[in-house]
């Protein structure tokens, strides 16, 4: 998984006080290559809210969680997921990218994003 720039920029803007905060998980099939320069996913598909809220119980860590129904990713060709800001558009916080994972509609889906400042 790749921290994006703008998600460093990101991060800088808030500890400055600005900025929003990412909350957001995004799916896509995309198979372009993942890069520091990634400002969107390639072929962006669904994006849902992380499930509650961020986990911050494990010092410099954070951990960020989304579902995905069976409905919602029924023939999709997965192969990149990312972090964002909004609902829609916003700032694309980190990009992975990966081997096509196809689901036929009896699956479900759980991503999991960990932060974490070394």
């Amino acid at each position: 998984m790749v921290f994006v720039n703008v998600g460093r920029s990101g991060t800088a803007m808030l500890l400055a006080g600005f900025g929003a905060v990412p909350n957001w998980i995004g799916i896509g099939s995309g198979s372009g290559a993942v890069n520091v320069n990634n400002t969107v996913l390639i072929a962006h598909t669904d994006r849902n809210a992380i499930t509650g809220s961020a986990d911050t119980s494990t010092v410099q860590k954070t951990s960020y969680t989304a579902d995905f129904t069976s409905v919602e990713i029924s023939g999709t060709n997965l192969r990149e997921f990312g972090l964002f800001n909004l609902s829609s558009g916003g700032t694309l916080w980190v990009r992975e990218g990966f081997a096509s994972v196809s689901f036929d509609g009896t699956n479900e889906l759980q991503i999991q994003i960990i932060l974490e400042v070394v």
